[in-house]
């Protein structure tokens, strides 16, 4: 199981790479087109903005997993370890649960994109709203590993090495 989930880990990170990679290009390509051509390109804000989205869906969940979410650590350090376990695994639990009740939502969302097209891109807008769907299902996947790791012990409690 850890292995599957540190292959997952890296696809989403390379998947994160490449979208933010996009993301840097068409944000350069305005810049240089603002200020040294007449008209600068309408694709490149769309397009800026569809990569900031697949960026958050792709990354909140692999960092429920890994942890690097914003967290309360300043409450967790003067909690016993037995009560900061059960935060950690209520969060958890109420993480993977937000983000499967967020999926037939989110699946509608995507659908309802199949009449539409994007303006400048001229993208099928489902691929676009699909980026919440991508959200929903890996926060849901992520937290309930993480809850599965939280019970069998895989991964301990204790607070990051910066904190303590």
């Amino acid at each position: 199981m850890a292995g599957v989930l540190k292959q997952i880990e890296r696809l989403i990170k390379w998947a994160i790479f490449v979208v933010f990679a996009l993301m840097i290009v068409a944000v350069m390509v305005q810049v240089f087109a603002r200020t040294f051509l007449p008209q600068p390109p309408l694709w490149t804000e769309e397009a800026s903005r569809v990569a900031l989205l697949y960026i958050v869906g792709l990354g909140t969940g692999a960092s429920v997993l890994t942890g690097d979410l914003v967290n309360v650590d300043l409450a967790l350090m003067v909690m016993p370890k037995a009560m900061r376990k059960f935060c950690e695994l209520a969060s958890a639990v109420l993480v993977s649960a937000f983000g499967f009740f967020l999926v037939p939502g989110a699946w509608e969302f995507t659908q309802s994109g199949t009449m539409q097209t994007s303006p400048t891109l001229e993208t099928p807008m489902q691929y676009i709203f699909a980026s919440m769907l991508v959200f929903s299902v890996l926060l849901g996947m992520f937290g309930l590993v993480k809850v599965v790791q939280l019970v069998t012990g895989a991964v301990d409690s204790e607070l990051p090495a910066h904190v303590h």
